[in-house]
Parts: structure tokens; sequence; C-alpha cells
């Protein structure tokens, strides 16, 4: 099954990564501020692309790892998401933290797919300059 798979090197902490990704107010700053996140296994994240006119997404918070790993499982969004996961490994390295993000599960290499690999970059890069800068770029990128 084809995976998406992007590395990043930011210049912070784990700990900071890890709040950025599972924290409410950190995702607001990279990803989208119209959302509903408790970081709990188990619970529902609500992530709202409405006023773009891209609609809602909904990922189950399957594992929460401090500083090390989160996962989540797409429980909705663009047809050709269903069954696919989320997952953000998170490393130390000497400067900073390396981030492998995967996006795993989908049925084929199709627009979706592609499109979703460069929505997921843009948002890498948002989150890179959030931690790095304190000004991430949350919205829609152009290519939505």
């Amino acid at each position: 099954m084809p995976t998406i798979v992007i590395e990043r090197s930011i210049a912070a902490t784990p700990g900071s990564v890890f709040d950025a990704l599972t924290q409410q107010d950190g995702i607001a700053r990279w990803w989208t501020n119209d959302l509903t996140v408790k970081p709990e296994v188990g619970s529902l994240a609500e992530f709202r692309f409405t006023r773009w006119g891209a609609g809602i997404l909904q990922f189950e918070i399957a594992e929460l790892d401090a500083g090390a790993k989160v996962h989540w499982f797409s429980r909705k969004g663009p047809p050709q998401w269903a069954g696919t996961s989320v997952t953000w490994q998170i490393t130390p390295i000497q400067d900073g933290t390396k981030i492998v993000f995967t996006h795993d599960g989908f049925a084929q290499v199709d627009a979706v797919y592609e499109q979703t690999r460069g929505n997921w970059e843009y948002f890498l890069d948002s989150l890179k300059s959030f931690l790095e800068t304190g000004k991430g770029t949350p919205g829609l990128p152009v290519f939505f």
C-alpha cells in the first residue's frame, strides 16, 4: 500500500514538538485554528477547514508516547483516507528533533494521494516554522 513519508529536522526539543502535535493551542498555530482536540488515547480529534470549503477531518488518537510518537487513525475525511493513519516519530538529534511523518494505508497513488502529499509537505513546513520562529501558516495551501 502506498505510504507518504516526510522527514524534517527542527531546531526544537522533542517535548516542544510533541506539544505542538498534541495540544490544541499548538496545533492551532501550524495546521488549523478551527479544531477540537483532547490529547488522550481513544479520543476523537476534529480539524475543520470549512471556511476554505474543504470540510472536516476527524482522527482517533491511537497512541501518545510523550516526546517520541503520535499516532492517529483517520475517521472522517476524503474517501481515499478511509483506513489510513498518520504517525509522527520524534527523535532527538544534536541540534533539535527529527520528525519522520507517515500517512499510510492508501489503496493507490492517485490525484488525492499526490494532493495529500503536497498538503502534508506544506503543513510540516508550517510546523517547523512555528517551532523555530513562533509563526506557522495554519489554514490551507493554495493546492488543497
